[in-house]
């Protein structure tokens, strides 16, 4: 009796041993299972923010391109092919054509140079594009359509507008508008907005930058 009692147990023991390897290797493949989500979600995370942190240094240095350019426009008057000498200044809602006293691009070649800002180009392309050519034309300046040879400044950016104002009323209130001609108006606006949307990780991104033009305004 004492034999089958010490065998009972010992097989008792035996099945409660077996219980808790079970147990504890069922544990130790949930904590294994955890880790490698939570692993592989970190490394999923760690992309996308190195992915948003390329996209907003390219925003940056797009913008600061952009900023740089616009301030420089110069109210110079230049002499088309027919008419008086005027200030080279034209603004639309899509595109921004002027004149610049510092090319964007050193390989260009420093001095004046004529610069367009526009939304897409004619194969219908999105983005915003950079297009610049020299102010000493057989044709003058007034031909000149300001979409040759562009350049991508940004190219997933869409929905841009540019809008021009005079500078601050008496009330101080800033008043835009879609378009300014350096001709009719006698000169350069005051600031110049532009606005653009890109995609980001959370939906779309809009950007409103208003760059003044110290040479313009009133």
């Amino acid at each position: 009796m004492k034999v089958r009692e010490r065998r009972r147990r010992s097989r008792r023991r035996e099945g409660f041993t077996l219980l808790e390897m079970i147990v504890s290797i069922s544990i130790l493949a949930a904590i294994a299972g955890f880790l490698v989500v939570a692993f592989r979600l970190t490394g999923q995370s760690l992309a996308r923010g190195g992915e948003e942190a390329v996209g907003m240094a390219r925003l940056r240095a797009g913008t600061e391109i952009l900023e740089r350019a616009i301030r420089s426009a110069d109210p110079l008057a230049i002499l088309p092919a027919e008419g008086a000498r005027a200030s080279y200044f034209r603004g639309e809602s899509g595109k921004l054509r002027f004149l610049s006293d510092a090319a964007p691009s050193s390989l260009s070649g420093g001095g004046y140079r004529l610069l367009c800002f526009f939304g897409g180009d004619a194969s219908g392309a999105q983005g915003l594009m950079l297009s610049e050519a020299s102010p000493m034309r057989a044709g003058g300046v007034e031909d000149w359509g300001g979409t040759e040879k562009p350049r991508v400044l940004f190219s997933d950016a869409s929905e841009i507008a540019f809008h021009y104002s005079p500078g601050p009323t008496e009330e101080g209130k800033w008043e835009w508008v879609e378009a300014w001609d350096g001709k009719e108006k006698k000169g350069l606006p005051a600031a110049v907005r532009v606005e653009f949307v890109t995609p980001s990780e959370n939906g779309q991104q809009k950007t409103a930058l208003v760059i003044p033009i110290l040479a313009g305004g009133s």
